[in-house]
């Protein structure tokens, strides 16, 4: 069952300012088929349009883990099966969605300045591979992201910036 019809829409309304059904329906078949794809650039524009809904406020002193379960509840809320830190061996992955032929797996690097992203990107891309997070027990095929998000906050004359700044593949 989609979380969708258990959540109100006064609920929903007051995290995203949209009812869970609009919401639901808007986002469900773009990031679906970005995932079917493999088209993580239309895949960040939709999840930059996700994190837009929230007021500067309440993202202000965001860390990693308030981005990761933002990104849970949406991804529940469109019907994946959503979990957060799956441990391993090795490790625990941020955030795990799979749906009946995919099991994704994300690391997510959160940093403040925009010019660290492909450094980032790179230390996620390692992170997943040492880690062996991909290493399951599954017969869905397993699709490993590296995600970036800048979270600056407004320093010397310059807006505040909130973003995913890269998504990619990490084998």
């Amino acid at each position: 069952m989609k979380l969708k019809k258990l959540l109100p829409n006064s609920y929903s309304k007051k995290i995203t300012n949209k009812s869970v059904a609009s919401f639901s329906y808007s986002y469900e078949s773009s990031i679906a088929k970005s995932l079917r794809e493999r088209d993580y650039a239309t895949l960040k524009i939709d999840f930059n349009k996700i994190l837009n809904e929230f007021s500067y406020e309440s993202i202000h002193s965001f860390k990693e883990y308030a981005f990761r379960d933002i990104y849970k509840v949406i991804l529940q809320i469109i019907g994946y099966n959503t979990y957060t830190e799956y441990q391993t061996s090795m490790g625990r992955s941020d955030l795990c969605f799979e749906d009946d032929q995919h099991l994704y797996i994300c690391e997510f690097k959160v940093i403040g300045r925009s010019d660290s992203v492909k450094n980032k990107l790179e230390e996620a891309k390692q992170q997943i591979k040492e880690k062996r997070y991909c290493l399951r027990l599954t017969d869905k095929e397993v699709i490993a992201l590296a995600v970036v998000i800048i979270n600056e906050n407004k320093k010397d004359g310059h807006a505040p910036m909130r973003e995913v700044a890269a998504i990619e593949e990490a084998l």
